[in-house]
């Protein structure tokens, strides 16, 4: 799962694509450019530069892959740019000017952003100064500063979020090879002793087949016996394994949609459930915190569980995309198991996603005890 929960939050959401929105104001520099013939060299000149550009400015801001050496190409880039303008068409340039701002801030040193930032608006006062700026043009000076400050200040909360995802799958893998060690030990105190003793006794037998039959069939029948013991101890054993109930469940997904900035609210008390109706439910909330973090694009997660005098009612709600989008593996396996259960699921796509979960309250246990057996 951890696995699908860092291909979905290093999927870019719209909100981190906004700087790409600024690249509208190019349009000022390509009016200049345009609005007069050119010979083909400077076309050709302007066009391949311009787009160029854009590819320093769109690789810059890539959320999922944050690099501080494209902040300074970009910067060297929009200065270029500037310079270039400045010899093609004229004032119009000083947008680059703004541009190399926002590109330097978008990297971890406050200093160098500030500098970068703090070059770019001395540059901007000398064309105003020397007349190939207007004076009206200084209220954006301001946003020379501002771009490079808040860019610096988003920059370094997604380094944050990273870092802290990173941790989040070091703790899951730490987490996970313990319990893969917890069980390998589990297992061979479990299970060493007893097979060296069924196989002690296997020998035994084979040797007195034809010396004392009757006892190589004592020995044939208490290796039965303890072969039986084991096989309820490994079934005792493999139901711990089977998971920590609904509130455990409830803990994973909270860190695994923390992750992904989504929030949980968990809105009633949870009840007391049957062990194999809280199996069921914990499945069936695992799987579709898996799906709000691989499909949904939703910002909230609502769980609610409540009982009524015939069955449990499991409801996960989330304000995503929704949509009536045919159905995974996932949630075709969970109908089945309630199904075999006595219990129903529901699912509504309309304002996001939601899934209604019935479980029966009684009269089911030893016939959900029997399922699950069948289905782990």
């Amino acid at each position: 799962m951890s696995g699908d929960i860092t291909r979905a939050i290093r999927k870019p959401r719209f909100w981190e694509l906004f700087p790409l929105i600024w690249l509208i104001w190019l349009i000022y520099p390509i009016q200049d450019f345009t609005a007069k013939p050119r010979p083909l060299p400077d076309t050709l000149l302007f066009w391949g530069s311009l787009v160029a550009f854009c590819g320093v400015y769109a690789r810059t801001f890539m959320p999922d892959q944050p690099d501080d050496r494209w902040a300074y190409a970009g910067w060297a880039a929009a200065l270029l740019m500037w310079l270039l303008g400045l010899h093609l068409y004229g004032p119009s340039s000083f947008s680059f000017l703004i541009y190399g701002a926002s590109l330097i801030g978008w990297q971890r040193s406050q200093r160098v952003a500030i500098l970068g930032a703090g070059v770019n608006l001395l540059l901007m006062l000398g064309m105003i100064l020397s007349g190939r700026g207007q004076w009206g043009d200084l209220i954006f000076t301001l946003f020379v500063l501002v771009a490079a400050y808040g860019n610096h200040a988003s920059y370094v909360s997604l380094a944050a979020r990273r870092k802290l995802l990173q941790m989040q799958q070091e703790k899951e893998k730490l987490a996970a090879d313990a319990e893969r060690e917890r069980i390998a030990r589990d297992l061979h105190d479990l299970l060493g002793h007893t097979l060296s003793v069924i196989v002690l006794k296997s020998e035994l037998a084979g040797k007195l087949a034809e010396k004392n039959p009757q006892r190589a069939a004592e020995e044939i029948r208490e290796v039965e016996r303890i072969s039986r013991e084991a096989l309820q101890e490994v079934r005792l054993a493999v139901s711990g394994y089977r998971g920590s109930g609904l509130n455990a469940e409830l803990a994973r997904a909270k860190v695994a949609l923390d992750a992904a900035g989504v929030k949980l609210s968990v809105t009633d008390s949870l009840p007391q459930l049957p062990s194999a109706v809280e199996a069921s439910a914990a499945m069936l909330l695992r799987e579709a915190v898996t799906n709000v973090v691989r499909h949904a694009h939703a910002s909230e997660v609502t769980v609610s569980l409540t009982q009524t005098p015939r069955a449990y009612r499991l409801s996960i709600a989330d304000n995503g995309v929704g949509g009536e989008a045919p159905e995974g593996t996932g949630l075709t396996g969970m109908r089945e198991r309630l199904r075999a259960i006595g219990g129903v699921l529901e699912r509504d796509g309309k304002n996001g996603t939601r899934l209604v979960a019935l479980f029966p309250a009684e009269g089911k246990e030893q016939r959900a005890e029997g399922a699950a057996g069948v289905h782990a």
